[in-house]
């Protein structure tokens, strides 16, 4: 589950294509079949070009605006990609979802990197790639 917030903020679009290849990737050495939801908030562009994008065979991708049902999401996922906003850390924490930080917001979210990853529940990159090897 990829989210950039209500507004679909930090580098959303360049997250889910790198999650989204390396998915592909690890499909087409394995039996393996994988989904990835990304939810771009009112980010109508981001929405647009991903809604637009080749997956490839190995990966189901389904991509939302904004949604009002974010914890049926959440349940359903394995991890989730977001920035460190701390309403999405708390909801994740609350269902048992590892978190992986994208982005925060200087000042008000620097201090829920070090939160979650000293609470062992996530870790923090901001490069797409690290991002996609990580999940």
């Amino acid at each position: 589950l990829i989210v950039g917030g209500g507004d679909g903020m930090g580098g959303i679009i360049e997250q889910a294509k790198a999650l989204g290849n390396t998915l592909n990737e690890k499909a087409d050495d394995s039996a393996e079949k994988y989904q990835m939801v990304v939810v771009c908030g009112k980010n109508q562009n981001a929405q647009n070009v991903l809604s637009k994008n080749e997956w490839g065979e190995g990966v189901n991708v389904v991509v939302n605006g904004f949604v009002n049902n974010m914890d049926e999401w959440m349940r359903a996922s394995d991890v989730i990609v977001t920035k460190a906003g701390p309403g999405t850390i708390a909801e994740a924490s609350i269902c048992g979802l590892p978190c992986m930080l994208s982005s925060y917001l200087p000042g008000q979210e620097a201090g829920n990197v070090p939160f979650v990853e000293d609470s062992g529940f996530g870790t923090y990159s901001g490069n797409p790639k690290n991002i996609a090897d990580t999940v």
